[in-house]
């Protein structure tokens, strides 16, 4: 740590600067993470077919409804005819977070982040963070 400790007092601005991990994790929101990526990252992982029905498979065709389906608005099934949303059916389906909530929630349980500092992150409850890890153990557990 001392050989950058010239470096850090060169380079050092007018006024005190940390950028210490702490300093990170007090602002990080949902709001730093792009919502389209979040939300693709999700739909690959549910639909890696790409978009269909949750009801009766009919792959999800046209510009428009496409569109529609990444940004889980409803969209009618050509198909059978049912309203219908890429969450229809996944663990989303319930969720009152939003895909980038989500994706921070389980990157910072990932890292082994204690649930109460998660919870301070995501803007939740603790008792939120503890049903959504408990959801993710038990899919990987039936994905087996």
């Amino acid at each position: 740590m001392s050989k950058f400790r010239g470096v850090a007092e060169v380079e050092r601005p007018s006024g005190p600067v940390t950028w210490l991990p702490a300093d990170a994790v007090a602002v990080l929101s949902a709001a730093f993470f792009d919502a389209a990526a979040c939300t693709d990252w999700f739909l690959e992982r549910c639909y890696p077919d790409g978009p269909r029905c949750p009801r009766c498979g009919f792959h999800i065709t046209g510009q428009r409804a496409q569109v529609r389906w990444r940004e889980l608005k409803r969209i009618t099934c050509q198909s059978c005819e049912r309203k219908i949303k890429a969450t229809n059916g996944t663990l989303l389906q319930e969720s009152h977070l939003d895909p980038r909530q989500l994706f921070i929630l389980l990157s910072l349980l990932g890292l082994g982040v204690e649930p109460a500092a998660v919870a301070r992150v995501v803007g939740v409850t603790q008792t939120t963070i503890l049903n959504w890890r408990d959801k993710v153990i038990a899919l990987a557990e039936v994905a087996q």
